[in-house]
């Protein structure tokens, strides 16, 4: 009599990638080295190495925060300190307080020098924005932000 448990098909999903895979069509586990499925003939192909290198170019760093980070500080460049793009960070910063300094000198000639400068830190925060909205930020490390369901080709 053959005793098989009713969630035998069923994967484990803590399971080491050296433990075995699973079957894409029923589920059950399989050998990894296995080109089919031994219960129902898929095929079950390796996945190419250049699948592993796509999620090793991923930001472990949220975007939900670096987004809510460019919105609220953005002339700050607080969000460039979060996603490790140090060096950015301090001269958006710096360029913030120059443009600060510039408006409360008391030297009225100043006071355009500011504006520029401040616009110019506004429209980099807008520009940062939409390349985090278009999902091609980069974190200090060089990997990409990706925004919530975009998929890496």
């Amino acid at each position: 009599m053959n005793e098989t448990n009713e969630t035998d098909h069923v994967p484990d999903l803590l399971a080491k990638p050296e433990d075995g895979k699973f079957c894409a069509m029923c589920g059950r586990k399989m050998p990894v080295e296995s080109p089919a499925c031994p219960a129902c003939g898929h095929p079950c192909a390796q996945p190419s190495s250049g699948a592993a290198s796509r999620s090793d170019d991923v930001s472990e760093k949220n975007f939900g925060t670096a987004v809510a980070l460019c919105g609220v500080f953005g002339v700050l460049g607080i969000h460039h300190f979060y996603l490790g793009n140090i060096l950015h960070g301090i001269a958006d910063f710096l360029l913030c307080i120059v443009a600060f300094t510039c408006f409360f000198s008391n030297d009225p000639s100043l006071i355009p020098i500011g504006f520029l400068l401040l616009l110019t830190d506004l429209a980099h925060t807008f520009w940062v924005m939409i390349r985090l909205f278009t999902g091609k930020t980069r974190d200090g490390y060089g990997k990409l932000v990706l925004y919530p369901g975009q998929i890496r080709s």
